[in-house]
């Protein structure tokens, strides 16, 4: 059997680096090569991803010139799979609104092009199965419903995908790794519990990876799981009182947090960030944790993560 390259975008980010590690761990069951893409093959980070395993091969490459990437790796033909995350505008500077939605149609059109076989796209959950109809009202969420959408109608297109390139399309909810010991994650604490009595549903960044590598692992042995269809994925849904309890269950205090009217602020100053917790307490994620654990029966609970991947680790006396 020939090689089967998995190009990984954003590698040294959370979701991608999330991704490579899960490669790593549990190799898929043909021979392969981990496409790391990065902006800079020379720094730390990347060079502690190579250092990882002799199947990770550092790629230079900018998804503003989706293109070029696979030039470099090769050219047509040279990519078996792909694996696409893309950051929002909001938080970036000097960006374009739409840039996230450039990049990622501009990365599937460029895998077409490229005879690429599996596609997988990290997107977000919208209300379960009603995801594909619901863009909602919230930018980021557009974004991301507008790059599945071109995805889907490409993938059915005989003229633009002759090679019959398939996908999977992961919709992961918040992220437990929204909780750090620092301000950002004290404000995040604040406005989940804002939300009062409404549950929200979260997932680590390293169950993210898992799905996508079982994406690509068990594209064969398991095409219902993952053949041209889409996950949303969390590990567990609380209220923030719930999550407290649980932190002081295993760190003997209290999730640290501030005052929810500074929650109230921030949302209030980030208009994005007050439409999202907006429709997290009138719509809400709708992921199917019994299924999610059903295909991996070690995701993720809150309690889980924090004893396992969270950086209040770094800080336990």
């Amino acid at each position: 059997m020939s090689v089967r390259r998995i190009l990984v975008a954003g590698a040294t980010g959370k979701q991608g680096g999330a991704v490579v590690n899960a490669l790593v761990a549990n190799p898929p069951p043909y021979p392969h090569e981990i496409l790391a893409l990065t902006r800079n093959t020379e720094s730390a980070a990347a060079k502690k991803l190579a250092s990882k395993s002799n199947r990770i091969t550092l790629l230079p490459g900018d998804l503003n010139d989706c293109q070029s990437i696979f030039t470099k790796a090769g050219g047509s033909g040279s990519v078996w799979g792909v694996f696409s995350v893309q950051l929002p505008a909001t938080g970036q500077r000097n960006v374009s609104e739409d840039i996230e939605e450039k990049q990622g149609t501009a990365l599937v059109d460029a895998a077409l092009s490229s005879g690429v076989k599996h596609f997988v796209y990290t997107s977000v959950d919208r209300g379960g199965s009603n995801s594909i109809s619901e863009p909602t009202n919230i930018p980021h969420f557009i974004s991301k419903h507008k790059i599945e959408v071109h995805l889907i109608e490409a993938v059915k297109d005989a003229e633009k995908n002759p090679q019959g390139m398939t996908y999977t399309i992961l919709r992961p909810v918040a992220f437990f790794d929204n909780l750090t010991p620092d301000f950002l994650g004290k404000g995040f604490a604040a406005m989940w519990s804002n939300m009062g009595a409404v549950p929200l549903q979260l997932v680590g960044t390293r169950d993210i990876g898992i799905f996508a590598a079982m994406a690509f692992s068990k594209l064969d042995s398991d095409p219902k799981a993952f053949l041209n269809t889409a996950i949303s994925l969390a590990g567990d849904e609380l209220t923030q009182p719930e999550g407290s309890k649980i932190f002081e269950k295993v760190y003997g205090k209290k999730m640290p947090t501030t005052f929810r009217f500074v929650g109230s602020m921030i949302q209030y100053m980030v208009k994005e960030l007050g439409t999202m917790f907006k429709w997290f307490v009138e719509v809400g994620y709708k992921a199917d944790i019994a299924e999610n654990k059903r295909l991996n029966p070690d995701m993720q609970d809150f309690e889980a993560w924090l004893r396992e991947e969270s950086k209040f680790n770094e800080n336990k006396s």
